[in-house]
């Protein structure tokens, strides 16, 4: 005999999908790969909108009064914070036979703070009935999952190291956040690639002026590599400023000799560190530089 609870269980299922198909095409998952996701969820697009997938996670209830409240395990709440797509809790009131529903990226931060909490075990969350899944097109609903995607794209790129604008007006706004360690090193990897194909391709134009000044800047934002200073022995070569091309292949081999675990991270197609000190060496043979030690002794 199948107990009530999990009869009412399937009910919701039911009465969420036949709410979803008014706007989205919901796809229902497995049982057996049911891990915190009911469904998965395609939003039909517009003529402005593209369409977009979000993931729904319902449930049911005989007793929803002012609001309903529930603890989940913070392994689920990890799980939907993982997630590449929206997440939101709908749930069924049995009684009035109305559906709720409730944004997990709208709560991201706070749960966050949450889940670092090694006090609580579990998180709570409590939905009210100012939401409601209706049988319609769900304007309200439609408009958040939108919102929630351009929140969560801008997050997913931010920690790829690509931020994005907020907006997408004329005059362009950012967030003003304060950022992990580990997301600054990442928008300065990003940085750095995209400098690096803008010098390539000023070279390309023969724009070797705005090739040096990018790379020059190169070098200031970013010390720490040495392959940074010999594209800008390279470029100060090409415009003739012998003395500042042999200033940055020194620079260049100081950096080189500092890494004192290059050959022991590399991988087996990289060259030892003594073949790249010697590649650099041979451009500054071309220009007669002065090795380092040289003028060091002098």
């Amino acid at each position: 005999m199948i107990s009530w609870n999990r009869r009412l269980g399937g009910i919701g299922e039911t009465a969420i999908e036949h709410r979803l198909r008014y706007f989205s095409q919901p796809l229902k998952t497995l049982p057996e790969h049911d891990e915190g996701i009911d469904f998965y969820c395609i939003l039909d697009g517009t003529d402005s909108l593209p369409s977009r997938i979000f993931l729904v996670q319902a449930k049911a209830t005989e007793h929803f009064d002012s609001r309903w409240g529930r603890s989940f395990d913070k392994e689920t709440i990890e799980f939907w914070l993982s997630q590449l797509y929206p997440v939101y809790i709908v749930v069924y009131d049995e009684i009035s036979k109305n559906c709720y529903w409730y944004s997990i990226e709208e709560k991201r931060d706070a749960m966050a703070r949450m889940l670092a909490s090694p006090e609580k075990k579990t998180i709570y969350l409590a939905i009210d009935k100012t939401r409601m899944l209706a049988l319609d097109r769900n304007d309200d609903f439609v408009r958040k999952i939108n919102e929630d995607s351009d929140s969560l794209s801008f997050r997913l790129n931010l920690v790829r190291g690509t931020p994005q604008s907020v907006d997408k007006g004329y005059v362009r706004k950012r967030h003003t956040l304060l950022l992990p360690d580990f997301v600054m090193s990442n928008i300065r990897s990003g940085v750095r690639t995209s400098l690096n194909y803008l010098i390539d391709n000023y070279v390309y134009r023969n724009d070797i002026d705005t090739a040096y000044n990018l790379c020059k800047f190169l070098t200031t934002f970013d010390k720490g590599h040495y392959d940074h200073f010999v594209l800008l022995g390279n470029i100060c070569s090409l415009l003739g400023r012998r003395e500042e091309a042999c200033s940055s292949y020194r620079q260049a081999i100081e950096i080189c000799k500092e890494d004192k675990e290059w050959n022991l991270r590399k991988k087996p197609t990289d060259p030892p560190i003594e073949d790249v000190i010697a590649s650099i060496e041979k451009g500054m043979k071309s220009l007669n530089c002065e090795s380092s030690d040289k003028t060091a002794r002098g």
